[in-house]
């Protein structure tokens, strides 16, 4: 059983009432839809048609939660060309990365600010960015002033930020630092190739998870932020994803092995 930041996240024992998760790049719903099912409010950002249509189907049953047609940035109101992959539906961008793109269709950007002023939502519980190098621009349209989520995930990979937007991951690590974040890397081997859509493709490799700042960084991975005095909260959920991943691994090999898997799966 490979680890995930989504098992991880569903480990954090986070402590609103009334949770609501920020979904920024939410593709087809996988991650929307895990929180969903816990009764979660779900606002969600997806402006790749498609990706978008499948997340809405995903998410038909849940009367809470939202996908809007919006790309989150720093500005709001920008009509920009989105960039679409034929190839790989994964990695539709604001600004072209992969041979693969080609510009599709106009988008309007939204800053996280306005979209959360707009539809009156409450406090951020669980705020989660995977826009494909845009990820500096969505938080900086965040207001850190009034809101302050439980966690923030945001993905990086530092050779397509750099000369797309002019940035690595030490950006996003610094702004969260100076709202009293404490950062970690979930750090992941180079990918082999992009995921397409009805594949499985090639797994990635996770390589394990640092407090930042660290002398180096993995070609790409999740930088994982907590307010101060939560950091052991997050290891603690750490510790307990890899226990699991770890006892769903051994229970594969036992005779019955299939059996003692999906129970290994289905505790909470």
């Amino acid at each position: 059983m490979p680890f995930s930041e989504l098992a991880l996240l569903r480990a954090f024992p986070f402590r609103a009432t009334a949770p609501l998760l920020v979904d920024v790049g939410a593709h087809q719903g996988g991650f929307s839809a895990a929180f969903a099912r816990r009764g979660w409010r779900v606002l969600a950002f997806e402006p790749e048609r498609e990706n978008r249509a499948a997340w809405q189907r995903a998410l038909a049953a849940f009367p809470n939660a939202t996908c809007l047609p919006l790309a989150v940035s720093d500005v709001d109101g920008e009509r920009l060309p989105f960039y679409v992959s034929a190839e790989h539906y994964g990695i539709h961008a604001l600004r072209p990365f992969h041979p693969s793109h080609r510009p599709a269709y106009e988008v309007e950007t939204v800053r996280l600010a306005t979209a959360l002023r707009d539809h009156a939502a409450p406090p951020v519980t669980l705020l989660k960015l995977d826009v494909e190098g845009a990820d500096l621009l969505a938080l900086r349209g965040f207001d850190f002033a009034t809101q302050r989520p439980e966690l923030v995930m945001a993905e990086y990979m530092d050779e397509r930020s750099l000369p797309t937007y002019g940035y690595t991951h030490h950006a996003m690590a610094e702004l969260l630092a100076a709202h009293g974040y404490t950062i970690y890397l979930s750090m992941w081997a180079p990918i082999t190739s992009y995921a397409r859509a009805g594949e499985a493709g090639e797994p990635h490799s996770w390589l394990g998870m640092r407090r930042y700042p660290l002398p180096h960084a993995s070609a790409w991975g999740n930088l994982i932020a907590v307010p101060a005095g939560r950091e052991p909260a997050l290891e603690g959920a750490l510790r307990r994803c890899l226990l699991r991943t770890r006892l769903v691994d051994a229970a594969r090999r036992l005779p019955g092995a299939s059996r003692a898997a999906q129970l290994l799966r289905g505790r909470r």
